[in-house]
């Protein structure tokens, strides 16, 4: 028997867009090092910290008819020995090459109908203009 998911699972971001680059090439526990210590703030909102700088985040839902794909490339030539645990990330930037990559080398790893925007210190304001272009978008291939 498969056990329903709680209120909370089902509205968990589990995509997040972070400001910062890194050289990391390994991988690491979003859960136990982020996600668990994210905190909900009274306006509807998210505060975090990293590596002791605060994040102010904003989760995005996107409407019906829009899902975010996350992706990931893999050659034909290689094949894949697994795909790490869960919750995990890799941060290894792909190459030129790869950015150019036929289609069937690319990879949907995960679909989601939500994702969280974060910055330093400030109110994330990408979300506004994802929301406007969203909205552009509709009404122009909507037009007949």
């Amino acid at each position: 028997m498969v056990a329903e998911k709680t209120r909370q699972e089902r509205d968990a971001c589990v995509v997040h867009s972070l400001p910062f680059k890194t050289t990391f090439r390994g991988t690491t526990d979003i859960e136990e090092n982020f996600s668990r210590h994210i905190e909900h703030t009274e306006n509807g909102g998210l505060r975090n910290t990293l590596r002791g700088r605060t994040l102010i985040g904003r989760e995005v839902v996107l409407p019906p008819s829009y899902v975010l794909a996350v992706t990931s490339f893999m050659p034909r030539q290689q094949h894949p020995l697994g795909t790490g645990a869960a919750g995990c990330v890799t941060s290894s930037a792909p190459s030129l090459a790869q950015v150019e990559a036929v289609a069937s080398d690319v990879r949907i790893t995960a679909t989601e109908d939500r994702f969280c925007v974060w910055e330093h210190d400030k109110q994330p304001e990408r979300v506004d203009a994802l929301a406007h272009w969203l909205e552009l978008s509709r009404v122009l291939h909507s037009a007949p």
